[in-house]
């Protein structure tokens, strides 16, 4: 079965046909992108195929403009045509300029997953909603988010199909042996490999020499990156205190601290490979680039991955010199720029070499991970109440026992952003429910059920269901926090319960393997009900990747419910002047304008007294042709060649001079805005 959608301009809601040949529908649209009705229930077309029938759709496009864009499939529930509302999403990475055929499974309804394995050509693909069955999909849409600008769009053909379709790639060579996107010219680029390795052995003998040395630059601050005007309990180790005015994080050596953070300090940066290979103007194979090329399991992806990034400094330094020199650069970077922690998915080695304050991501030193189970309830969401995950929990925690001594490490964040806690207004029991295994979380939770309504029939009469007995609580049940508003509460109290145990118990096991170090909790991706908030209890900080203009309000938000001090674990800016095609998650014009950006948001979220610090995402751009998933930003301080983007760390190095007098209320923060334009990211 394959089924052709046609493309006219009486299914373009929004953005005009220019012109159609070669099979390839060309669309000029406005800012907002095009809106293209490529599916409906209600067609009454000859041969026309339903949802259900089908296992993937199709659609091939090319993005004619310099820079990446963000595709989007909605999906539209509803009791009839005129009466519908969006119910999922699925956004979908583009490069610019050449043809990739997109093949979405329809499996993804179920929205289990929230990350999608890279189909050749594609970047990175995320399913945003709860569940939707096939057969209650009335419309989809081809659109994209909102662009920086107005654009044009080519497709070529969408189709329904059972069967995954065979893809080529175009032959057209995207990236250069450096790492560099080809297509496009901008300051700094490197001409060819002479001129890099030049650039990066000018940067070694800068370390010799240049700003930054071997320690802070600042008087004010001691070897760990605290406040020496302000003292609080010297205790050995990293903890909090509150002085009557604001949270403070103290130093090992009792002095205040707040941490300026930077995450996924890093040699290069991977590129994954075998979805893109045709684009490589260059792979290495020989002995002498071992340590750039492998195949792994990264972060959920498998695939093969070069690190151009290592290729350029071994091109630059040797196979056996490279790594010295790229730890050398990069600690001279991080004393110049006035970081004073090293953050999240750092290389270990340089942890041990920088002697610097750090956090660990500790399920990413754990075997196994975040404790899980074999059956999941949700996602990524284990059956807590089982025996399984209080052993499980014993095991991840074991891996903080190499760290218990150390005082240079701050403490660690039990996992990033949960998979599960992406949805909006979640409820862990009700996905319980609709999942047909029959887990130890709802054994427990069925026999609450019989405790608290004794029998069935008051149990009906309160769920407003008609059932025979408790025992077919076992079977799905979908959505069930519309049956009844006591249906509601007692998921909802369940739902919380479940949280709770899923924070309280590794996190127990954690504060036994190590009662040294801070907890700084789970970094959520962002709040999409209260109900994450249960289990803070475990926490000593709070923390939440908060990817705004300024954090001040959402930190406040937090920290003013839970009384605590509040982290942000991640958060960037990117622009489009340096050479890469995506932003990020948020967009600006310029490297200064990043600058700009990051001095707003540091300074503006001190302003709130649970501010304990804020991390950078991240250290080195991705990689311009996708890391494992396919995000490709330019986010980074440095560029593939290591340069840096002076227009922002200047800016960074500034505000980091006088940050602790902003944080005590001795200097006005910084309150300039940034101007924002619309971001590229997936």
């Amino acid at each position: 079965m394959n089924k052709k959608i046609q493309l006219s301009q009486e299914n373009v809601c929004r953005g005009e046909i220019i012109r159609s040949d070669s099979g390839e529908t060309m669309l000029s649209c406005p800012k907002e992108g095009p809106d293209i009705l490529i599916y409906s229930r209600d067609s009454k077309e000859a041969g026309h195929v339903l949802l259900e029938q089908a296992r993937y759709l199709v659609f091939t496009a090319r993005v004619a403009e310099e820079n990446s864009m963000c595709l989007q499939l909605s999906f539209f529930t509803g009791s009839d045509k005129d009466n519908v509302e969006e119910a999922m999403r699925i956004v979908i990475g583009q490069l610019p300029g050449v043809e990739v055929t997109v093949p979405v499974d329809l499996a993804l309804l179920n929205s289990q997953k929230l990350f999608v394995e890279r189909t050749p050509g594609r970047l990175k693909m995320v399913v945003m909603g709860k569940p939707v069955h096939p057969q209650e999909v009335r419309q989809i849409r081809l659109r994209t988010i909102p662009y920086y600008k107005e654009f044009c769009i080519g497709i070529k053909e969408i189709y329904l199909t059972d069967k995954m379709p065979s893809i080529t790639l175009p032959d057209v060579k995207l990236m250069d042996e450096m790492g560099q996107w080809i297509p496009k010219k901008w300051d700094k680029k490197a001409a060819g490999r002479e001129e890099c390795s030049r650039i990066l052995r000018e940067l070694l003998e800068g370390t010799k020499a240049g700003r930054g040395g071997e320690g802070y630059q600042y008087e004010d601050w001691d070897s760990y990156g605290g406040w020496k005007k302000k003292q609080l309990k010297k205790t050995g180790w990293f903890h909090t205190e509150y002085d009557g005015e604001r949270w403070w994080l103290a130093d090992p050596e009792g002095n205040a601290f707040i941490s300026i953070g930077l995450d996924c300090i890093d040699p290069g940066t991977e590129t994954r490979i075998d979805p893109i290979q045709p684009w490589l103007s260059f792979v290495p194979d020989s002995d002498e680039y071992a340590e750039c090329i492998w195949s792994r399991n990264s972060n959920g992806f498998n695939g093969r991955y070069v690190n151009y990034g290592i290729v350029n400094l071994i091109s630059a330094f040797g196979p056996d010199r490279w790594r010295e020199a790229w730890a050398g650069i990069t600690k001279r970077y991080l004393m110049k720029w006035g970081i004073n922690t090293i953050g999240n998915w750092s290389d270990i080695e340089f942890i041990r070499y920088a002697k610097m304050p750090y956090v660990l991501p500790i399920d990413e030193y754990a075997e196994h991970g975040y404790p899980g189970t074999s059956v999941m309830i949700f996602r990524d969401f284990p059956d807590v109440f089982s025996d399984e995950y209080k052993e499980e929990s014993m095991r991840y925690a074991a891996a903080l026992e190499e760290f218990r001594d150390d005082p240079y490490m701050i403490g660690y964040f039990m996992r990033n952003e949960p998979e599960w806690a992406f949805v909006y207004g979640i409820n862990i029991a009700e996905c319980m429910l609709a999942n047909p295994c029959r887990t130890a979380s709802r054994e427990v939770f069925v026999r609450r059920m019989r405790e608290k309504y004794e029998t069935i029939d008051r149990f009906n009469e309160a769920w407003k269901l008609d059932k025979t007995s408790f025992d077919e609580l076992y079977q799905v049940m979908e959505r069930a926090c519309g049956f009844s508003g006591a249906a509601k509460s007692d998921l909802e109290a369940f739902s919380k319960e479940m949280i709770t145990l899923y924070v309280e118990i590794p996190a127990k096991a954690l504060r036994k393997a190590d009662p040294n170090h801070m907890n700084l909790g789970m970094r959520y991706a962002f709040i999409s009900d209260p109900v994450l908030l249960s289990g803070y209890e475990n926490f000593d900080v709070f923390s939440i990747n908060s990817y705004q203009m300024s954090p001040y309000e959402q930190i406040q938000k937090i920290g003013e419910a839970l009384n605590m001090p509040v982290m942000i674990g991640e958060f960037h800016f990117g622009a489009l002047d340096g050479g890469m095609t995506a932003h990020g998650i948020r967009g600006v014009r310029t490297q200064a304008e990043r600058g700009k950006a990051y001095r707003y948001y540091v300074e503006q979220g001190a302003l709130s007294p649970y501010y304990t610090g804020a991390h950078y995402f991240l250290y080195n751009d991705q990689s311009c042709m996708g890391r494992c998933d396919g995000e490709n930003y330019q986010i980074g301080l440095i560029d593939i060649c290591m340069q840096e983007y002076e227009d922002m760390t200047d800016v960074m190095e500034e505000c980091h001079r006088t940050f602790y007098e902003t944080a005590a209320g001795i200097r006005t923060a910084f309150d300039e805005a940034a101007e924002e334009v619309e971001a590229i990211h997936y």
